[in-house]
């Protein structure tokens, strides 16, 4: 077989540290990236608000596996190969050191995505790596075993590229038909559907509290089991905020089931029914003569306190010693289980995450090959994995672009 030539398909976050490690690690080998837009690197640079979520402060590989909806036994191994601490390190020798925010969320301390987005940019120009940008692939063709290249790559232009390796770094599509270029190959596809999204509520006195948020609210599904807590935001369009990205991530399948719409609990401050119950009590006892609109729920900002007020049907006017049991249980039920009916969905542009990809039965986790086509491998969210918002996505495109140039490199 010829000299070593990889190609990898993608110009995302995955596809450039795979090509900049195998660089670093076997200098030889003949690495090109291929990216159908003109533009590289785009969601790198659009994440996190532009600052760019690098990664998560977590120290055990156990604990950064709790955040991944999808994958998480796949990617035990990889992370103990290529922890967080690997991906600081990493950016920290190439002169970008990351700061940690109180949430645990990784960002360059130039609080600047750019910065991030241009040292990969001018490591990969720096190590050779070749990039080619308007080529869209439409096929990905398996040459006779006894030539020099295993793969030609053919363009919409009508040229093509060869090579003996082909990495996907495609990202996540949303639609199954999108993944036509590998599925002929025998590639296995899990259906995608989106993850990381919003909640669409109709209700425009929500939408007037646009801008409102709390700290600490818990999100819970009616029919599904399990519940997320974090912050939560009021959109134009209804509820977002970690605590209902979280949700979407984790309830992906179960919400696209439901066709988005179902019914969404909030617990406003995240406190057992006692505790708000405990908490309402202290308020009225405190301020008896105070008008109910008046009183003031640590956590809960005015204009929601309002709203919740008019969602329990409690009079404002009232005195705080003057509400009566019937109208004390309806705000406790309000502040901790204030039904929301979903109407669809808003994605989350700035980390755009799908659920689904390429069946991780299929990859070999020690190199990230396709088990049943040698000399064809993924990273990234091509594969079927996913995390929440917070990092996560990213640490797994670092770590598994990590395992697969190391693989390529021998």
């Amino acid at each position: 077989m010829k000299d070593k030539r990889v190609v990898i398909i993608g110009a995302g976050a995955a596809g450039y540290f795979t090509a900049i490690r195998l660089k670093e690690l076997n200098p030889q080998v003949d690495v090109l990236i291929v990216e159908k837009t003109g533009k590289t690197l785009a969601k790198v640079r659009i994440s996190g608000g532009g600052r760019c979520n690098v990664t998560h402060d977590c120290k055990k590989v156990s604990d950064l596996l709790l955040h991944y909806p999808r994958g998480k036994s796949f990617l035990k191994k990889i992370f103990h190969d290529w922890s967080v601490q690997h991906t600081v390190d990493w950016f920290e020798s190439n002169g970008v050191p990351l700061k940690t925010e109180g949430d645990g969320r990784m960002f360059p301390e130039s609080d600047s995505s750019e910065t991030i987005a241009q040292l990969l940019e001018w490591k990969a120009k720096k190590l050779g790596v070749g990039l080619r940008t308007n080529a869209s692939v439409v096929t990905i063709v398996k040459l006779p075993s006894e030539g020099a290249y295993r793969w030609q790559i053919n363009f919409n232009t009508g040229s093509s590229e060869m090579a003996t390796d082909v990495v996907l770094a495609v990202g996540g599509f949303s639609k199954e038909s999108q993944y036509n270029i590998i599925s002929h190959l025998g590639v296995a596809i899990v259906p995608p559907v989106p993850s990381l999204f919003t909640f669409n509520i109709p209700d425009a006195t929500l939408h007037a509290l646009h801008g409102v948020s709390v700290q600490d609210a818990k999100v819970k599904l009616v029919g599904y089991p399990e519940s997320y807590t974090g912050p939560l935001l009021v959109t134009h369009w209804g509820l977002s905020g970690p605590a209902v990205l979280k949700t979407s991530a984790w309830a992906a399948r179960w919400m696209n089931e439901k066709a988005y719409c179902t019914t969404a609990l909030v617990s406003w401050l995240n406190l057992s029914e006692d505790g708000m119950r405990e908490m309402l009590r202290d308020v009225l006892a405190t301020n008896p003569k105070k008008r109910i609109d008046n009183l003031t729920l640590e956590g809960i900002p005015r204009r929601l306190w309002d709203y919740i007020l008019k969602r329990a049907e409690t009079p404002l006017t009232k005195m705080a010693a003057d509400l009566s049991k019937f109208e004390f249980n309806k705000l406790i039920e309000n502040l901790c289980r204030m039904p929301f009916d979903t109407d669809g969905r808003t994605m989350f542009k700035e980390e755009f995450v799908t659920a689904g990809g390429i069946d991780l039965e299929q990859v070999n986790p020690k190199t990230m090959e396709i088990k049943q086509v040698p000399g064809l491998y993924a990273t990234g969210e091509v594969l079927d994995i996913d995390g929440v918002t917070g990092g996560f996505n990213f640490q797994a495109a670092w770590a598994t672009a990590a395992t697969a140039a190391n693989a390529l490199a021998n």
